[in-house]
């Protein structure tokens, strides 16, 4: 990164606003963290460190099929038995079921087996044609058949379900990397991880600006839909772009419905903004397991007013409080929604 020279103002040395990037990879995705300074480069670069090994050591705690805790509780149910949630991780288990209760089990974070048996567990994985039918509807049984959770730190026995906590677990953890960075005295910085990006404070002088991706752009020269600036905000896109296959002419990718089983169909990418990095995420994986016929009746129920739509068939729509931020690209037209 080329950096400008210092500033000499009456035998004073200023010292040139700074930005710090760093980029790696953790949680199977790569994470950029981007950090504001003024000074105090060495102060940040530990903090940009000290948020590495965070996001690293929450990956392997919470991935499903791992040997971090997650994975434990996940064979523990998968041999028969009852566990008990460390105390630790009761928090991010709260707030999963609070929303797979307020989304009427459109996010649900138990659909660990049914997420494996496609293949959408491990890119190694991916299939390349849907599983058996009547497998698909035993694993979908099991999802239906299964205990809620109770909030009191208990869960099971529950055979044939894994908990899986993909669509909300980068949205937490990138709420968590920027309190930290906070807490060392950055606050203004952004965190993204594979497309769960937030926002803090500013770039220096003016805001953050950040670009909404096109789902259907070359992945070697990644297109854009729009670009807005941000503030104390996440901004979460899911899209089929991601881990997907094709079939028989269908696209299946990895966002799967749980009420049915199957990967969901009839939209290409959906974006949250709001100020809570978790909830975007899993109310955005709901809105879009919804399907273009019941998004928007579910964004009103829970209350989200910025959202961003591409259509199966590339229509780009955007609610009214979000268009008014968004500045297209050229040659995009994005329909306002009231």
């Amino acid at each position: 990164m080329t950096m400008m020279r210092p500033l000499l103002v009456r035998g004073l040395r200023l010292q040139t606003p700074a930005i710090i990037r760093r980029r790696f990879l953790a949680m199977g995705t790569e994470v950029m963290v981007t950090v504001a300074c003024r000074g105090r480069r060495n102060d940040a670069e530990a903090a940009v460190l000290a948020v590495r090994r965070l996001i690293e050591d929450f990956g392997r705690d919470w991935w499903a099929w791992g040997s971090g805790a997650l994975g434990g509780i996940n064979r523990r149910l998968a041999a028969g038995e009852a566990v008990d949630i460390p105390m630790v991780m009761r928090p991010l288990f709260c707030r999963a079921w609070e929303i797979h209760l307020r989304t009427g089990g459109a996010y649900e974070p138990r659909i660990g087996a049914l997420v494996r048996l496609w293949g959408f567990d491990d890119v190694a994985r991916i299939r390349d044609a849907p599983p058996p039918a009547d497998d698909i509807a035993a694993a979908h049984e099991a999802l239906r058949a299964a205990a809620p959770y109770d909030d009191a730190g208990h869960y099971g026995p529950a055979p044939g379900v894994s908990w899986d906590f993909g669509g909300i677990a980068k949205g937490w953890i990138v709420d968590a990397a920027l309190d930290l960075l906070a807490h060392h005295g950055f606050t203004d910085a952004t965190v993204d991880a594979g497309g769960n990006l937030a926002t803090r404070g500013q770039r220096h002088e003016r805001a953050w600006r950040i670009g909404i991706r096109d789902p259907r752009a070359d992945p070697d020269q990644p297109g854009l839909l729009a670009s807005l600036e941000t503030g104390d905000e996440a901004v979460n896109t899911h899209g089929d772009d991601q881990r997907w296959f094709e079939y028989q002419g269908r696209r299946y990718s990895h966002l799967l419905d749980p009420r049915s089983g199957w990967p969901a169909q009839g939209l290409r990418a959906l974006t949250v903004l709001h100020p809570d990095g978790s909830w975007a995420e899993a109310a955005g994986a709901a809105l879009f397991v919804s399907g273009p016929q019941g998004w928007q009746l579910l964004a009103r129920r829970l209350g989200l007013t910025q959202l961003l739509v591409v259509h199966e068939d590339g229509r780009v729509q955007a609610t009214a409080p979000l268009l008014a931020r968004l500045t297209p690209e050229p040659g995009v037209h994005i329909e306002r929604l009231d």
